[in-house]
């Protein structure tokens, strides 16, 4: 079975126990209702096997060391988990199980295509107001991997043609005044054209590798034309022949908040003012001086951002590094600050966006299991970790056979131990699995557009048959 089938929240706290003093102990729960399961067998290798009892608590005594554990429950998907133990303590590796996907049968496909489509960071940040200064243009990127069924080569790059429209969001002016300044940054760009040149609807272009189709840094916003906020807004995906006819359509989210909540700590009444005003006073700059007279600064004019490819300036802390860094121990200065959980969602999106909804998030798995906390992400960009460019990997939990390609980030990784080889290096793992933030299965019901449409549920990418017409069922990393 897939180990991604399983989410899991790995604590790593330790604590001493009486029965044993070295090994793993923890609970074994339903991902959905969070009851207890009882009679899972968890295992080491060819280990003796200990089963979960009526409360779903185990315990399973190990010397110190690295170790691989595998789940199993009746009714639930098995699944695979790397931990540490460490001599004299008891480490706690809790498990959220998913249910079986049983033998369904896959919803009818006339066309014989499947179409594959997701954002690739599972959230893209912009902002309501350009007037003063600028952290993140409207920006969002959508990947589609097209599949004949009874093809028997990889995915589909020539031949087609794909198009995507946002029919709820066609103008993005209505909502934002971007292009109004977008030149005082940089970017001549005309209304509703991102700073790629992509528009608000067009034809994707094959993606640098040749499996699929992308379209960069569409300008959509978080809000519909009507004025409604949506940080999920669906886009439709036509594909067609050489001969303009459709052949398959699928729509995907593209996820977009401006739920960047600075008004948390820099007031209500003009927070970016007070940002301007603040930096001013810490780094000796004019930016609000500036920003008074016309000119308006681009954070990335000074912070590097990998993010928008900006390499800043020498001697100064990259924008992730110094957001950081600089509000890494004000998190608690202001009540609602204080009370926003988790604290992340004082500058993430957000509170009402539920940035984080994947199935890491279902199982009990919080921004910093991944990330770390603020001062771990102040300390490691420190030690020369690159934001953006080199982020948390699958493998900090999974094992090798449901890893990242090798020095590839998760967002780039193609499936490589495919059952059917001609299929490695042909998938991305974010195809199946969704994009980071939303992994299927997401707590988000408009993420699960394509699992719905072609393989009949909402979870991971998990029938052969969506693929492939005549293929018998195995597992999916082999």
């Amino acid at each position: 079975m897939l180990i991604l089938a399983l989410a899991l929240v790995v604590s790593l706290a330790t604590f001493a126990s009486a029965a044993t003093t070295t090994g793993v102990s923890g609970t074994v729960k339903n991902i959905d209702t969070g009851a207890a399961i009882a009679g899972a067998t968890i295992k080491e290798g060819s280990r003796t096997s200990v089963t979960s009892d009526s409360l779903g608590n185990y315990t399973l005594s190990e010397a110190a060391g690295n170790y691989t554990l595998t789940i199993s429950a009746s009714g639930y998907q098995t699944t695979s988990l790397i931990c540490t133990v460490t001599s004299g303590v008891v480490t706690n590796v809790n498990f959220s199980l998913t249910k079986a996907y049983g033998t369904q049968t896959i919803p009818a496909n006339s066309t014989g295509y499947s179409v594959f489509a997701w954002n690739d960071l599972g959230m893209h940040c912009d902002q309501d107001d350009y007037s003063y200064f600028s952290v993140l243009p409207p920006f969002n990127t959508l990947h589609v991997q097209i599949k004949n069924l009874n093809d028997t080569s990889g995915m589909i790059t020539s031949g087609v043609n794909v198009a995507y429209t946002f029919p709820k969001k066609t103008n993005s002016t209505l909502h934002t005044n971007f292009w109004q300044y977008a030149a005082k940054y940089g970017w001549n760009v005309p209304a509703n054209t991102g700073i790629t040149g992509t528009l608000l609807a067009g034809n994707m272009q094959v993606d640098p590798k040749n499996l699929g189709f992308v379209a960069t840094g569409i300008p959509v916003t978080p809000y519909d034309d009507d004025g409604t906020w949506d940080p999920y807004g669906a886009a439709n995906i036509t594909v067609t022949d050489t001969n303009n006819t459709v052949v398959q359509t699928a729509s995907v989210v593209a996820p977009t908040s401006t739920e960047m909540d600075c008004k948390n700590c820099h007031g209500t009444t003009n927070p970016q003012l007070d940002i301007l005003q603040k930096h001013d006073s810490h780094n000796g700059t004019t930016l609000a001086t500036d920003q008074a007279s016309g000119i308006l600064h681009q954070c990335s004019e000074c912070h590097s951002d990998n993010a928008l490819g900006a390499p800043g300036k020498t001697g100064v802390e990259s924008l992730s590094l110094a957001m950081h860094n600089f509000h890494k121990d004000k998190m608690t200065t202001t009540t609602i600050a204080a009370n926003t959980t988790p604290g992340c969602y004082n500058c993430h999106p957000g509170p009402n966006t539920q940035c984080m909804r994947g199935i890491m998030e279902k199982a009990g798995k919080t921004c910093i299991d991944c990330h770390g906390d603020m001062n771990k992400m102040t300390t490691s960009q420190q030690g020369g970790r690159q934001a953006w460019l080199q982020e948390p990997k699958c493998a900090d939990c999974h094992d090798a056979k449901h890893a990242e390609n090798a020095n590839t980030l998760y967002r780039n990784s193609t499936l490589n131990n495919s059952p059917i080889s001609k299929m490695n290096g042909q998938l991305y793992c974010e195809a199946c699995h969704n994009s980071t933030h939303g992994e299927f299965v997401s707590s988000n019901v408009k993420d699960a557009t394509i699992p719905q449409k072609f393989q009949g549920d909402d979870y991971w990418i998990w029938n052969c048959k969506v693929c492939h017409a005549n293929k018998t069922q195995k597992p999916m990393h082999s």
